[in-house]
């Protein structure tokens, strides 16, 4: 079990640690890519459409994908536990794309 401080995610078993404790809920397939994806990129704003290529393996198009990544987020930051008003980790930078930060591993 990890034991650092900030957000460690097994990709096999798809479970996320925050702080050294095991958050209850498995992450579903597109919420693991979704964060395995943006840590890949080490603090560096991803924009919309790289993020849906990597986790739907799909061009983009505006009025499909907003919605439907939006609200992988969301879904996203309750597992986590990140406050949608003031995330900690998975950050939506407005007009540029996502971040994520506190990423140990």
């Amino acid at each position: 079990m990890p034991d650092q401080d900030g957000l460690y995610i097994d990709k096999r078993s798809r479970r996320v640690w925050v702080d050294g404790h095991l958050r209850p809920q498995k992450l579903s397939v597109d919420e693991c890519k979704l964060l395995l994806f943006l840590a890949s990129r080490n603090g560096e704003i991803c924009s919309r459409a790289e993020t849906v290529s990597a986790v739907y393996g799909a061009s983009y198009e505006t009025e499909l994908d907003d919605g439907r990544l939006d609200a992988l987020v969301g879904h996203t930051r309750k597992k986590i536990g990140d406050n949608p008003r003031s995330p900690r980790f998975l950050e939506t930078i407005y007009k540029l794309g996502f971040r994520l930060s506190g990423f140990k591993g």
